[in-house]
């Protein structure tokens, strides 16, 4: 019997409202095993059509803003993204999807549901988005100090076991998830199981479906009520809808009462921060009207819940969709600076237990 309802809610509003680098591309940085490892995988060169409306480069520009900023040398590692097996991928995703992804046979509405023209380099760049993220949850869960570990990409959440639309080729969160049930049944499981916290302004549809029946996964999903994806749209173990222009004030007050609720109530053995930060008021796409400040008041707000209740967390970059890139290329630097800030602090000063 399950311990709780697939649940939707929508916010409705009151008439007043309240409450380049001194780094090479495929170069390191280390800051030990204090603070924050994060993978990326920008190494891996995907070079779009000119036009295309993804910001592509908004994952090196990131990387690249926090090896140069010196608050984080003794706190923040960088490496390169491993790719992921074909046999993790099919723990997910379908053997023969996986195939035409690789072999580069998908149909043309296919290969448009995705967002990118195939190559040889997408299929190692989806590849390494997705082992980064398999690879920050073996760094918090294999009896290390970490207890936390992120990829710099990843957040590909639109992608399901047979297809993927909107940018997302694998999804890197259910194939982590997934490694991890495999791996870890003893830590795990229906009893404790995985919380994903999926913060993007758009639902992660890919992940709720993938997850539907799986009770060792809890899928919670706050997005714009009015955004893509508008006719795939699936069911989360929990969906809150926003509406447009929702501020920083009332996204919040949302959020604060939900976190110590899902922890309180799942006992989860492991996190996933979903940390999009298309709701950004300047974001393209995004529709909700959240600052800056406001977002990393969101990011330090997982980062206590995990910290209060010892969880091993693992962060993905999500959607991002500013034009010029700027205002999220900095909004998804602060996702990583304040958790290496935070973890680092911690952790020097003897505060952090391992789980």
């Amino acid at each position: 019997m399950e311990r709780w309802r697939r649940t939707s809610f929508m916010l409705k509003r009151s008439s007043s409202s309240s409450t380049e680098g001194k780094k090479e591309e495929d170069a390191s940085i280390s800051g030990g095993e204090d603070g924050l490892l994060g993978f990326y995988s920008d190494n891996q060169v995907v070079t779009l059509p000119q036009g295309h409306r993804f910001p592509m480069d908004k994952y090196r520009a990131t990387r690249l803003l926090l090896e140069g900023d010196l608050q984080l040398r003794s706190i923040l590692t960088t490496q390169p993204a491993p790719l992921a097996s074909e046999e993790e991928l099919c723990l997910v995703h379908d053997q023969l999807y996986v195939q035409r992804i690789f072999m580069g046979t998908l149909d043309d509405q296919q290969q448009r549901a995705v967002g990118f023209p195939w190559s040889p380099a997408l299929v190692d760049r989806s590849r390494a988005s997705t082992g980064g993220t398999v690879a920050a949850m073996h760094a918090v869960m294999q009896g290390s100090r970490r207890m936390v570990a992120a990829n710099i990409a990843g957040g590909t959440h639109h992608a399901f076991a047979g297809h993927g639309e909107g940018f997302c080729v694998f999804n890197d969160i259910a194939v982590a998830s997934a490694v991890s049930l495999r791996d870890y049944p003893h830590l795990c499981n229906t009893q404790s199981p995985i919380l994903i916290i999926d913060l993007d302004v758009h639902q992660g549809n890919g992940t709720a479906k993938i997850f539907e029946n799986d009770d060792r996964v809890i899928t919670f999903s706050m997005h714009g009520a009015n955004n893509y994806p508008w006719r795939t749209k699936m069911k989360s173990n929990y969906d809150i809808d926003l509406p447009d222009n929702t501020s920083d004030e009332e996204y919040l007050t949302i959020l604060t009462e939900w976190l110590p609720h899902l922890i309180e109530l799942h006992e989860p053995s492991l996190i996933f921060f979903q940390a999009g930060v298309d709701a950004l008021k300047e974001d393209s796409f995004g529709r909700l009207a959240m600052t800056r400040q406001g977002l990393l008041r969101r990011n330090n707000m997982v980062y206590s819940v995990c910290l209060e209740n010892n969880l091993p967390l693992v962060i993905t970059m999500g959607g991002g969709y500013s034009r010029p890139m700027t205002a999220s290329v900095e909004a998804h630097a602060d996702v990583y600076r304040s958790a290496a800030l935070r973890y680092g602090a911690l952790r020097l000063r003897g505060n952090l237990s391992v789980h």
